[in-house]
């Protein structure tokens, strides 16, 4: 391929003067700068099309989970806005991916499960999740108390301190 370029003479000095520096052709610094070029250009667009992929996504899930939104508008930017008399605002996923008043809605569900909960009960759940995933694999068999095995009563008399 054949490329041909018209350089103004101050621009064609500059890189005749720098390729004397590098000690190569000025064909070659031009070939060099043209890869250089091109081969930055494509490492950035990739990072910056993962990073607004990473970005959307995050958004997308901010309006969808956020405490506050009903998929159409804040509620706290709506509030604010019949104060000042405005009109409300539509949603933007970019203005929910900055917001500093998210609070994820599926947390609050998550901790309304486990307060309810009392210390001997998470305790007996994770010792059951603990059996069912490493059981077989440690050899574990329940010890026998008193030829009989343990009972929640025991247990829990256990578990109270």
């Amino acid at each position: 391929m054949r490329l041909v370029i018209d350089l103004p003479p101050e621009l064609e000095d500059l890189l005749i003067e720098k390729a004397e520096q590098a000690n190569i052709k000025p064909e070659e610094f031009v070939l060099k700068l043209l890869e250089w070029y091109f081969s930055k250009r494509r490492g950035e667009s990739s990072e910056l099309r993962e990073f607004l992929n990473a970005a959307n996504e995050i958004a997308v899930e901010k309006v969808k989970n956020c405490k506050y939104s009903d998929g159409n508008y804040c509620s706290l930017e709506a509030l604010e806005d019949i104060f000042s008399e405005n009109e409300p605002k539509k949603l933007s996923k970019y203005r929910c991916l900055f917001c500093v008043y998210y609070v994820d809605r599926r947390k609050e569900k998550r901790k309304a499960e486990f307060v309810d909960m009392k210390i001997n009960e998470i305790a007996k759940l994770s010792a059951k999740y603990l059996y069912e995933l490493y059981g077989d694999k440690l050899g574990y068999r329940p010890k026998m108390v008193d030829n009989r095995e343990l009972r929640s009563e025991k247990i829990e008399k256990l578990l109270d301190w």
